[in-house]
């Protein structure tokens, strides 16, 4: 992904982190291969393109901020995929993988 579609992605309010776009077991067998090949530097993709049967489709996996409705937040994430590689026409499937935990309550003082 480049870093210009993940700052997109980061500036949608609610957005706290940005996965990789397969899970860890997707992406096994890629990264064994690539171990072998001795390209151990490569980093998994945070947004996933693929072309099939001439339509586009982006695959995303974000983190959100309990404070935020996550309906929204993952409609912001889908225009902004969308504005991002305009003027094609893309579909997009936006997965939460996390609310974040928010901070623990404050201790109370007694007076």
């Amino acid at each position: 992904m480049t870093s210009a579609l993940q700052q997109a992605i980061m500036a949608v309010d609610g957005v706290t982190e940005v996965f990789p776009a397969r899970n860890l077991w997707q992406r096994l067998p890629g990264r064994a291969a690539s171990l072998l090949q001795r390209n151990a530097a490569d980093a998994p993709p945070l947004v996933e393109v693929r072309e099939e049967s001439g339509r586009a489709e982006a695959t995303v996996r974000i983190g959100v901020s309990p404070d935020a409705r996550t309906p929204d937040v993952v409609r912001a994430v889908a225009a902004a995929v969308r504005n991002h590689l305009a003027p094609e026409k893309v579909a997009v499937q936006v997965t939460v993988v996390r609310i974040a935990a928010g901070d623990p309550p404050a201790a109370s003082q007694e007076d």
